[in-house]
Formats: C-alpha cells, sequence, structure tokens
C-alpha cells in the first residue's frame, strides 16, 4: 500500500490579509490621503522616507505605491491589482520594484552596484522603485555614496526608505527625502480590524479575548495578527478570553480587576491570592506588574474625567468597576501610581518577580490616602477652637490663657488665608500719648489700655501688636515693622522707632504704604513718623512687636520649666527610691 502525503502551505493572518491598496491599509489615512492626492495631481517627490514601530504598514504601504506608479493604469491612486505588473509587485517578483535589506547591504559596494543599476530604464513598468528598508543600518560610507544620486536620480527611479529610527539618519539624508511617520494603532480600532479578520474567517470570539491580545500587540498590526495565528492554534470552537490569557501567559482582565479590587479596598490577602492565581496559570509576573501599573493608570483618569470613555481601553461592565475602585482608591489612586512604577521596575529586574511583587502590592494596600491641605487646616482650626472654648469654661476668671504673643484665633480664619481683607480695627475713643522722654513704670509697660492718667481704654481700641501684626499679615513685605517700637500711638499718630539705622531706611521706603496700611487698620486718617532710638526697651519705655514675642516665649520657656521640676512624678520617684535618685535636667522641645 502507498501513502500519499500531501503538503498543505498555511498562509499566516499577516500576510493574507495583507492590504494591496491603499484604502485597505488600517489607521494610516494621514499618509496614504496624502499619497493619492499627490498622484491624482502629478506631484510625486523622487524619495520618501516611511518611519515609524514595527508592524504598522510601511513596507506594505511602499509596495502598494509601486503599484500605483506601475499600473498599467498609472501612475492612479487605485492600482487595479490584476495587470501583470501589480500581480508581479505584489509576488515579489519585479525587476523593476527592488526591495533591499539594509540590514545585511549596509556597505559603500552595496550603494555603489545600486547607483550602476539605477540608470537602467524600466523593464516593464514605468518607474523603477527600491525599497531600502531598515535604512538607518547603512554606514556613513554609504550614506555619502548615495547622497547625490538621492538628489538628482534619473526621471524614472524612485525611492523609498522604511526605518524604526529615524534619528540616527544623517540631516542631509533627511534633507532630500519627504517624511511620513506612521503611528501606532489605538486598541479600540485593532480590535476592530481583528473582528473584521475574524469575521471573515468564520471564527467565533469573544470580544474581550479581542482586547486582551490587542493590548498584546501594542497598537502593531503585525504583532497583533502574529499572537490572534498563536491562539487560533490552540483554540477549538469559540475564542475565548480565558483561552487567550492561558496561551499568551498574561493576566485576564477579570484577574486584573480582581487585583485592583483588593489593593484599592486595603485587602492584602486578597491581592495574594490574585498574585498566587498568576503564578499557578504561569503567567509573566512582569506583564503582570505592567498590566497593573495600566490599571492605576486608568483609576487616575476615571478619578479626574467625569466621562472616561475615550480615554480608557474598557467597555461598559468594566468601566463601571473602574469608576467604584476609583471611588474607593480617592485621594489615593496618584500615590498608588506612583509607588507602582518603583514596584515594576523592579519586578522586571529581579530574579525572583514573584517575592518583589507580593511585598510590594502588600505595600500598595497599606498606602494611607492624602486629605486635602483645606481639610487638614479646617479640621485644625475645628480643634482649636475646641481646646479655647475648654479653656475658657474651666477658667476660674472665665477668660482663655492664650498666648498675648500668638494672633487672635480670628485672625486665621479661612477666608482671610484666601486673600479677604481684614476688617478695620475699630476707631480709638480716647487718645494715648507715650513719647520718648515720658514716665513709664519700671517693669515692661503696656501700651494697649493705658489712657492719660492710667485710666482704662475702651475695650475697642487697637493695640500696637495688634495694629502691626494686623499690617504685616496685609503686607508681609512690612515685616520691619515688627522690629519697629511705639514711642508714640494715640489713635491718631503714630511714631516708631528704630534702634538700627537699615531697619530706618526700609522702612522708609516703604513709609506712605505704611501709612496707608495703618490708615485702613485703624479705619481713619493715622499720621506715622519715624524715628532713630538708642535706649534698650526698658529705658525707652516701649518694646516692639519681635521684643515682646521673644520675651513671652521666654517666659513660657520658664514657666515650663519650673512645672517640669515641680512635678508630682520627682517627689513620688524620691520617696520610693530615695535620695539617691538622680534627676536629668529637664530638655524643653
Amino acid at each position: 500500500m502507498t501513502l500519499l502525503r500531501v503538503s498543505m502551505s498555511y498562509l499566516v493572518l499577516a500576510r493574507k490579509y495583507r492590504p494591496q491598496t491603499f484604502g485597505e491599509v488600517v489607521g494610516q489615512e494621514h499618509v496614504t490621503r496624502t499619497l493619492q492626492n499627490a498622484i491624482r495631481r502629478g506631484r510625486i517627490h523622487h524619495a520618501f522616507l516611511f518611519c515609524g514601530a514595527r508592524g504598522t504598514g510601511k513596507t506594505t504601504t511602499a509596495r502598494i505605491l509601486a503599484k500605483a506608479l506601475s499600473c498599467i493604469r498609472g501612475p492612479t491612486p487605485e492600482p487595479c491589482n490584476v495587470c501583470e505588473a501589480c500581480v508581479e509587485i505584489a509576488r515579489g517578483t519585479s525587476v523593476d520594484v527592488q526591495e533591499i535589506d539594509a540590514a545585511s547591504q549596509n556597505r559603500v559596494e552595496d550603494i555603489r552596484e545600486l547607483r550602476e543599476a539605477i540608470r537602467y530604464a524600466p523593464v516593464r513598468g514605468k518607474k523603477k522603485l527600491y525599497i531600502l528598508d531598515e535604512v538607518h543600518m547603512l554606514s556613513t560610507s554609504a550614506f555619502n555614496a548615495l547622497l547625490k544620486t538621492l538628489e538628482e536620480p534619473p526621471p524614472h527611479a524612485v525611492f523609498v526608505f522604511a526605518t524604526t529610527d529615524p534619528h540616527k539618519l544623517p540631516a542631509t539624508i533627511l534633507s532630500r527625502v519627504q517624511r511620513y511617520d506612521f503611528r501606532l494603532l489605538p486598541t479600540a480600532r485593532l480590535v476592530e480590524h481583528l473582528a473584521d479578520i475574524l469575521t471573515r474567517e468564520s471564527v467565533p470570539f469573544e470580544r474581550a479575548a479581542l482586547q486582551l491580545i490587542a493590548r498584546e500587540g501594542a497598537g502593531s498590526v503585525r504583532d497583533a495578527l502574529s499572537l490572534l495565528d498563536q491562539v487560533l492554534a490552540s483554540t477549538d470552537g469559540t475564542l475565548t478570553e480565558e483561552q487567550a490569557a492561558l496561551v499568551l501567559g498574561v493576566a485576564d482582565r477579570s484577574l486584573l480587576l480582581a487585583l485592583g479590587r483588593a489593593v484599592t479596598g486595603r485587602d492584602p490577602v486578597a491581592a495574594l491570592r490574585c498574585i498566587e492565581t498568576a503564578y499557578n496559570r504561569g503567567y509573566d509576573l512582569a506583564q503582570l506588574a505592567r498590566a497593573l501599573l495600566g490599571h492605576l493608570r486608568d483609576l487616575v483618569v476615571a478619578s479626574v474625567v467625569p466621562e472616561p470613555e475615550g480615554l480608557l481601553e474598557a467597555v461598559g461592565s468594566e468601566l463601571e468597576e473602574i469608576r467604584q475602585q476609583a471611588a474607593a482608591a480617592r485621594g489615593a489612586a496618584e500615590l498608588l501610581f506612583s509607588r507602582m512604577i518603583r514596584i515594576a521596575e523592579e519586578v522586571s529586574r529581579s530574579p525572583l518577580p514573584r517575592y518583589v511583587l507580593e511585598v510590594g502590592v502588600v505595600e500598595l494596600c497599606r498606602v494611607e490616602p492624602l486629605a486635602p491641605l483645606g481639610e487638614l487646616v479646617d479640621r485644625l482650626e475645628l480643634l482649636e477652637s475646641r481646646l479655647e472654648a475648654g479653656l475658657q469654661s474651666g477658667s476660674g476668671s472665665g477668660t482663655a490663657r492664650r498666648s498675648p504673643a500668638a494672633p487672635p484665633p480670628t485672625a486665621r480664619r479661612p477666608a482671610e488665608r484666601a486673600g479677604e481683607p481684614l476688617r478695620p480695627l475699630p476707631t480709638p475713643s480716647c487718645p494715648e500719648s507715650v513719647g520718648a522722654g515720658s514716665s513709664a513704670p519700671a517693669a515692661r509697660p503696656s501700651f494697649t489700655e493705658s489712657a492719660g492718667g492710667g485710666s482704662s481704654a475702651p475695650a475697642a481700641r487697637p493695640s500696637f501688636t495688634e495694629l502691626v501684626r494686623a499690617v504685616i499679615h496685609r503686607a508681609p513685605t512690612l515685616s520691619v515693622l515688627a522690629a519697629a517700637r511705639p514711642l508714640r500711638w494715640d489713635g491718631t499718630s503714630l511714631t516708631l522707632g528704630f534702634s538700627k539705622a537699615f531697619e530706618l531706611e526700609q522702612a522708609r521706603a516703604k513709609l506712605a504704604e505704611i501709612g496707608r496700611l495703618v490708615s485702613e487698620q485703624a479705619g481713619h486718617p493715622v499720621s506715622v513718623r519715624l524715628e532713630k532710638v538708642e535706649a534698650a526697651p526698658e529705658a525707652s519705655g516701649a518694646e516692639s512687636l519681635a521684643e515682646a514675642e521673644e520675651r513671652q516665649r521666654a517666659e513660657e520657656r520658664a514657666a515650663r520649666r519650673r512645672e517640669a521640676l515641680s512635678h508630682p512624678s520627682r517627689k513620688q520617684l524620691t520617696e520610693v527610691f530615695g535620695d539617691d535618685v538622680v534627676f536629668l535636667d529637664p530638655v524643653l522641645e
């Protein structure tokens, strides 16, 4: 018995569905439309540069251009694909279209042979086309040998250069060609192309499987079709997402969503189980880390864009899940993404990617959300008001023991932080005069309540420290006023004394602004004078805002030190352990 062995050749999808006309090229309309218009108008350049990522249609478009120029009806924007010239070009047997691999034929001798052959007229078609693939691999000498021919070729010659690295071409070459950039296809467009091919092949499929293949294709049509061939070889019946994920060794969408749900829900146990599932299925953990990084990017987009459908590669049900996870990660999505960048890099370099990814995901699950700064300030103000209310209710005299050097609570309201002007201080109802030579108490005097013979001023009267603090709050550039001493302040005139000459000069340069702001705070015109003083605060009978605040801080430190030294615990320790107990000197923070 004789066995007859029949060999059947299979044509891969990338070759079977290779575009034969400009209209069939997917996702490069900006290139094909320009070439068609140039052919219609007879403005055909003699040298083209097609650059872009792999599998985007550079060589395919070059062959279609060759057919458009060599067709029996040509030059035509739509080659017939039935004439002898079109058929030979499609088969790769045309003597008038030469495809040269510049990666292997990159010597200057190869370019010299091309220059010799280019002088001869085409055998069958109307043009001779030279397609140089990976042209950036030519040597410098080869480029130099090509310059003159490229600039002034015979009228029947057309050059098409294809490259993935146009920046490696010399500027002298770039200036002699027309450049066309081929773009990577969006995932949604690539999914539509794969669906159209499977429909022609009569293969049932799940759209989620095509999305997974398209994402792995990373915008390259040829890569996506090669992956589709690989998946179809192991599929019986309907092409499912689970089968595609298993063949390609990548995480399917359900596993990725589950991992994102565990991270945003701060559930490290569920996250570790997801990684274990991926490891047991043989998924590439470095790819899983990159996929999780992309998922966290989707959460950031969903948290800031009200309608993110056009920016996310997700279907309706997945989009709703992404929105829920973005809401759960409110305030932490950007932080999760930034930390995941580091984790993905470490996973790709580590010899133990599983351990790195597991520990990194546990770290993500423990990321605390960041509260807005304004919310934190509001909470601090609420706490401050509660503490102040507690002090007022617990004080015997019914007044709060607030540091006189600290600004009043009303000076720190949110409206004032937002830039609203302070309310003018009340107009003083009685005069007050304190001069450099006036009699003053031996102790540090106060210039806030005394009036004339020492009678108390009304409560509405502004103090000097309040006035200066309010002016500095309005205009921080007038911080020099913190060093000024009040030589006179009677409500209508203010005399400021400075002990240092440079401070006095700074104040004189801004005297007009000081007078304006002081008048606004007082609620009526106030005349301001500046003087030079030599005496210390005790001798001059006045102290500046900075000196008053420093004195207050010193008094508080002394009071705290006395409190620490007299703490009941010291006495108790002495009673228990005797006089041999040695206490360290209190350290105040």
